[in-house]
């Protein structure tokens, strides 16, 4: 099973109090000799793939049966995706191992069923794809330094803060997790913008010389699919050409502008057309155009006839005492 992007990044906002739990659990298991006894039995079957299974097997029983109470009273929704997180962690990235979480998982439960008796994590361990689990440790590792910082400033026993590289080394390592923000990963980019936040508020009202804000730090600019109205992208498959740069989508905003302005004329026309030929204001308008088309036959009548006027010469006979000017018109006598 591979767990989808928006569950594995969802629980990175909760990193910095999972990480306090781990450490406080990790800080008092000891020997942990309940879950030694049944883990050894699954050594001879990860004695190739997995030369350090009873240690990942005793660490990961004590963390879920003790992580599983904290969590549940911190009223935290995304515990079980965390311990999926720290499986595949402790698998894939700290002993680079080939077993899978949800075999692993399943391994435990057949050499001891009152492992998870309740099953809360049956479907919940699975695979975090390599590049998502990449960038799931990179958060994990700024916010580690966020606690640091955060426990230093608010130690209220040291009056003069020191945070010593702290600071600068988030602002690297910032920098560093930002180059795989991009458009076909914008629910990491969410996740650092949410620790940016965080980051920079610490230091809000804070005047220690020795532990402050190294810089501002800097997030890629993404577009963001929720402050859209669009069709959703297809779930987790990602592909790297389903983003246009900012020519092609100019080009393609032009081109739709024509579409529209096109569709909108023929629309117009054909509306005019349904008028002019199926009711009343079709007969109507037929009726004024005979009417201006026979006035203009009228008028050019006239003209004709006044043309043939202008033709006339007029010949003048002259008598004795006044002259008369009688028309006659040119033409052949028959």
């Amino acid at each position: 099973m591979t767990i989808i992007k928006e569950e594995i990044y969802g629980l990175c906002d909760e990193f910095p109090e999972f990480i306090k739990i781990e450490a406080l659990l990790f800080l008092g298991m000891g020997k942990s000799e309940n879950f030694n006894n049944k883990c050894a039995l699954i050594e001879g079957d990860y004695s190739e793939t997995l030369t350090e299974s009873k240690d990942i097997c005793v660490k990961f029983k004590y963390f879920v049966t003790n992580f599983l109470i904290e969590s549940d009273e911190s009223g935290s929704v995304n515990g079980l995706s965390f311990l999926n997180f720290w499986l595949n962690y402790q698998l894939k990235h700290i002993h680079h191992s080939i077993v899978s979480p949800k075999d692993f998982y399943d391994k435990l439960k057949e050499t001891d069923p009152e492992f998870d008796s309740e099953h809360k994590l049956k479907d919940k361990i699975g695979v975090i794809e390599e590049n998502h689990l990449s960038n799931m440790i990179m958060l994990r590792n700024l916010y580690e330094k966020y606690n640091a910082i955060q426990d230093i400033i608010n130690d209220k026993e040291e009056s003069e803060k020191n945070c010593l590289n702290y600071p600068e080394e988030c602002t690297r390592m910032f920098e560093e997790a930002n180059k795989n923000c991009s458009n076909d990963n914008t629910n990491f980019c969410k996740a650092l913008g949410t620790f940016k936040e965080k980051y920079e508020f610490m230091f809000k009202g804070t005047e220690y010389t020795k532990c402050k804000l190294h810089k501002i730090l800097t997030l890629t600019d993404y577009a963001d699919p929720s402050s859209r109205v669009t069709v959703p992208e297809e779930d987790y498959d990602l592909s790297g050409g389903s983003h246009m740069g900012s020519e092609d989508q100019g080009i393609s905003a032009h081109i739709r502008n024509i579409i529209v302005l096109i569709f909108t004329l023929v629309s117009f026309f054909l509306i005019f057309l349904i008028l002019y030929k199926a009711t009343p204001f079709g007969i109507y308008f037929r009726n004024q155009i005979k009417r201006v088309k026979k006035k203009w036959a009228n008028i050019e009548h006239g003209d004709e006839n006044k043309s043939i006027l202008q033709n006339t010469e007029y010949q003048p006979l002259r008598g004795k005492s006044n002259e008369l000017r009688i028309p006659y018109y040119y033409g052949n006598n028959s």
